[in-house]
This record gives structure tokens, C-alpha cells and sequence, in this order.
């Protein structure tokens, strides 16, 4: 019985890892609302109706998706933030910047996950969601707290929450879909796409300096 439990609890792993990759190879080749779970269902061994019994919508899988992308991040932030930078706040934010633009899928679906994700879930598996994303985001604190070891965690909570907050927004003005280019070079609007790193770094930047300052933080 009790290498039954086991087995079953490896394959139903496999199963996730399966749907996850489906869901993944289809985020990064069309648009979101392009995706339904019977495109999923094609990309993996399941019938829709055996993947009811896993998940009950898309946004479900790309909270998943979310949860591993954001660990794949903070890694990347913990092996490349391992000094002490308290005076050299260009070169962090520079650094912390372009870490972040690497994981471009975690940009993308992170920028619809209030909108979108979060909305189209059972409250049960939002709640799961929100926990294992606690989690995770504390993990960040490492790689803050090493390079500016006088932050307090309630500084380190504030900054973790204002560039997060700022890359939401910033993220998807700075991938322009075709359509929104053409519409632009066609329009009388006066406006350049941003630069992501160039934007981000600056709000990091300005962040510190806000923190550093700011003793009620």
C-alpha cells in the first residue's frame, strides 16, 4: 500500500511536469488568450477530458508555471548578488536589471497574474498559489539582505514590492506586440517603446537611494 501511495504520487508529478511543458511550449510560441486546454491536451499524451482531472483551467497550469519561474529567477539573483554593494548601487541595479530581463516568460506572465491569472482560479488553488509564492519571494531576500546587509527585512519587503509593482507594469510596454508597433509608427502619437533594463535600473536605483534615506522604512 504504502509503495502504491508513492507511485502514484511520482506519476501524478510526471503528469504536471508533462501539462507545465505543454502549457510552456504554447505561452512562448502565441498569445494567451490563443491558448485553450484543448491545445494543451494536443501538446501532451491526455484526452481533455483526462486533464480535468489535473487542472481545471489554463490559468491554473501558468500559476504552476509562475511558481517555477519565479525560483528559476531568484537562483539566477542568489549565485550572481554575492557582495556587499552598498556603494555601488549603479553596478546593482544594473546587475539586478538584467538578471531580471533574462526570465522574460516570468516577466510575461507575471504582468498578467492579477489581472488575468488570479481571477479565472478556484479560491483553493489561489490560496496554494499564494503561499508557494510567499515562499518563494522570500527567498530573494538573501541576495538583498548580502548586498545591503544594514536593511532591515522591512526594507527589504518594501523593495521586493516596489520593483515588482514597477516590472509588472513596465514589462509589457517594452514587448510591444506587432500590431501595437504598426500602430504606432502609423499614428500621430509621439512615443518611443522603453528600454526594460535602462527603465528598471533607474527605478532600482532611485529605490535604494528612497530606502536608504527614508527611516520609517
Amino acid at each position: 500500500m504504502d509503495f502504491d501511495r508513492v507511485r502514484n504520487a511520482e506519476q501524478r508529478k510526471i503528469r504536471f511536469e508533462q501539462i507545465k511543458n505543454a502549457a510552456i511550449k504554447l505561452f512562448d510560441e502565441k498569445q494567451f488568450h490563443e491558448i485553450t486546454l484543448a491545445n494543451i491536451s494536443k501538446e501532451t499524451s491526455f484526452t481533455r477530458g483526462n486533464l480535468y482531472k489535473y487542472i481545471s483551467s489554463k490559468e491554473e497550469i501558468y500559476l504552476l508555471v509562475i511558481v517555477d519561474e519565479i525560483r528559476d529567477w531568484i537562483k539566477d539573483l542568489n549565485k550572481h548578488i554575492t557582495s556587499d554593494m552598498t556603494n555601488d548601487i549603479e553596478s546593482f541595479s544594473i546587475k539586478w536589471a538584467t538578471i531580471t530581463y533574462q526570465h522574460q516568460r516570468f516577466l510575461k506572465l507575471i504582468s498578467i497574474l492579477f489581472t488575468i491569472l488570479e481571477r479565472n482560479v478556484s479560491l483553493e488553488r489561489l490560496i496554494e498559489f499564494k503561499n508557494e509564492f510567499a515562499i518563494e519571494t522570500s527567498r530573494a531576500f538573501d541576495s538583498i539582505r548580502t548586498a545591503f546587509p544594514a536593511w532591515d527585512n522591512k526594507k527589504i519587503r518594501r523593495f521586493i514590492d516596489i520593483q515588482k509593482h514597477f516590472a509588472i507594469g513596465l514589462y509589457p510596454t517594452t514587448t510591444p506586440a506587432p500590431i501595437q508597433r504598426e500602430a504606432l509608427e502609423k499614428s500621430n502619437m509621439d512615443f518611443q517603446f522603453p528600454d526594460f533594463i535602462k527603465e528598471f535600473s533607474e527605478l532600482i536605483r532611485f529605490t535604494i537611494v528612497y530606502l536608504n534615506h527614508d527611516v520609517d522604512n
